[in-house]
């Protein structure tokens, strides 16, 4: 027995996975780790005390982020891992800090909300974890089963969660839907895996690459290839609520508990597009002029679609939704300019969505942490007098989506159109110019509403004054202030303050950002 070590034994497990693999993998690890720890600990914590599993969920993902920033110093020359199925490059590590840092987000903001509506459930944050896992995963990897696995445990899970207020229709509606449209978007990406993998015979992004780099030189790109890839753009273009594949959207948005929706239009549009980059704009690179202006045409019905709907809604919720599908149809535009100018300039919208939709959302959440949704127009008429220090923050985060000057936004668009013009694509461009002009007029419509007197009567019901109906929902709602908790007003002081500096120093994102370039494995 003399020098005997577990590691030498030939059936044990680690045995057969080095060290850099799993050192590679230490988020997903972690946070998987984590969703096992918050399962057994669901057990043990009695209902009364489940703030501690979402101090617990909090820590996990904290720590998960704090192996994202370790990883960085030593990402500037990635290699693949798992035999080239998985890297931790810069760009994936920069996907994952976005979407670490909004599951943080929602998680600390989520135990008032779930209290307040009687939905403080431990299977709540072991979904949210078994989600985040999912969402690491398809950030990182470099082969198409790897993306595929890591688009089902991503989409599973936020199933669950849509329909996760179980006693209300809208909600069992919500997760229905979602279900079942994912469900054939899932189908379309598989299909198209598979006739890519029909055509090529690889499966590893790097060795499809250099199929394709050998094929379109010689004119040999096969019509089954090129339906391969429209497939697997159609697959994604559901995930990340674009259109025409946006139909689930404002209902599932509208549908499921604020805080889901939260985490749902940021963190999984942030995966979505890290893989979408990394197939469209590398791995497909060279097969570009055959899928370029179907993107495009996506970008621009997602711009014109999402921004015109929107003028029309009433909720916050759908009114976000329709937004997110212009927001998407923006981010298009990277994705169809394609590296390096396109990549750098969708990865920093990327992180100026995360922190304007997340402040966004986490204003309704801390509102909605008292009893009731504050979803409808008329729960935010007269806001600003009422509470005049939530009213700014949301003010500035509308302001942003918008792309006024000084704030993040404003940068966002004009690098993504400014990458497009330098790629001689003007069009998308001057769409993506006019429709956001569309978009002020119902962002600004929210702000003046806020600002407006809480007894004017637009959109109230007949028969009562504006004034007793707000005051009405304001007593049903209990005490104003709950949900305002410390953490609450960290968070979105946090979110405005990402918004405002990416706006007046965009330089320092987006100089780290041009650096950075998606790696094929």
């Amino acid at each position: 027995m003399t020098g005997w070590s577990v590691g030498a034994l030939p059936w044990y497990p680690l045995h057969f996975v080095p060290a850099v693999d799993l050192l590679s993998a230490l988020p997903e690890l972690i946070v998987g780790a984590g969703m096992v720890l918050m399962l057994i600990a669901d057990l043990l914590v009695p209902p009364s005390r489940r703030g501690i599993l979402a101090v617990g969920t909090a820590a996990v993902l904290s720590a998960a982020l704090v192996a994202v920033i370790w990883q960085w110093g030593g990402a500037a020359h990635a290699y693949a891992t798992f035999d080239g199925s998985f890297v931790a490059d810069r760009f994936g590590l920069f996907s994952d800090a976005l979407i670490l840092s909004t599951a943080i987000v929602v998680v600390l903001l989520s135990p008032p909300y779930l209290a307040g509506r009687g939905l403080h459930a431990g299977e709540y944050y072991i979904l949210l974890l078994a989600s985040v896992v999912g969402m690491l995963t398809l950030a990182g990897g470099t082969n198409l089963i790897v993306i595929f696995l890591g688009v089902e445990l991503l989409s599973i899970p936020l199933y669950v969660l849509a329909g996760f207020a179980r006693d209300e229709r809208r909600s069992q509606e919500a997760g229905m839907k979602y279900l079942l449209l994912g469900g054939f978007a899932s189908a379309f990406l598989l299909y198209g895996m598979a006739l890519v993998y029909g055509d090529t015979g690889k499966t590893n992004l790097t060795a499809i690459h250099r199929v394709l780099l050998e094929a379109v030189p010689a004119g040999h790109v096969s019509p089954l290839l090129m339906a391969g890839i429209g497939l697997i753009g159609i697959g994604l273009a559901f995930k990340v609520s674009a259109a025409p594949f946006h139909w689930w959207t404002p209902d599932v948005y509208e549908g499921s508990p604020v805080v889901v929706t939260t985490f749902m239009s940021v963190a999984t549009k942030v995966a979505a597009f890290a893989a979408f980059l990394r197939l469209f704009s590398t791995t497909f690179g060279s097969a570009q002029s055959g899928w370029t202006v179907p993107l495009a045409l996506v970008a621009i019905a997602s711009m014109i679609f999402g921004n015109v709907v929107a003028l029309a809604q009433r909720s916050m919720k759908r009114m976000l939704a329709y937004s997110g599908i212009a927001q998407a149809g923006y981010i298009l535009i990277g994705v169809a300019v394609g590296q390096p100018d396109g990549t750098a300039a969708a990865l920093y919208y990327l992180a100026a969505y995360t922190a304007m939709n997340t402040g966004a959302f986490a204003v309704l959440t801390i509102l909605s942490s008292r009893g009731r949704e504050c979803d409808e127009y008329r729960h935010l008429r007269g806001l600003g007098r009422r509470e005049p220090f939530l009213a700014g923050l949301l003010a500035i985060f509308l302001l942003s989506l918008a792309g006024f000057p000084l704030t993040a936004g404003f940068f966002g668009k004009f690098f993504l159109f400014s990458a497009a013009i330098h790629d001689g694509q003007v069009p998308l461009a001057v769409w993506g110019v006019v429709t956001s002009a569309v978009s002020v007029f119902y962002y600004l419509r929210v702000t003046l509403l806020m600002l407006g007197q809480a007894g004017e009567t637009e959109g109230m019901d007949p028969g009562s004054t504006g004034g007793d109906q707000l005051e009405s929902w304001a007593v049903q709602t209990g005490d104003r202030r709950a949900g305002w908790t410390l953490p609450g007003r960290v968070l979105v002081l946090t979110a405005a303050a990402a918004t405002l500096v990416l706006g007046i120093f965009p330089t320092v994102v987006y100089g780290v950002i041009q650096g950075i370039h998606a790696v094929t494995g």
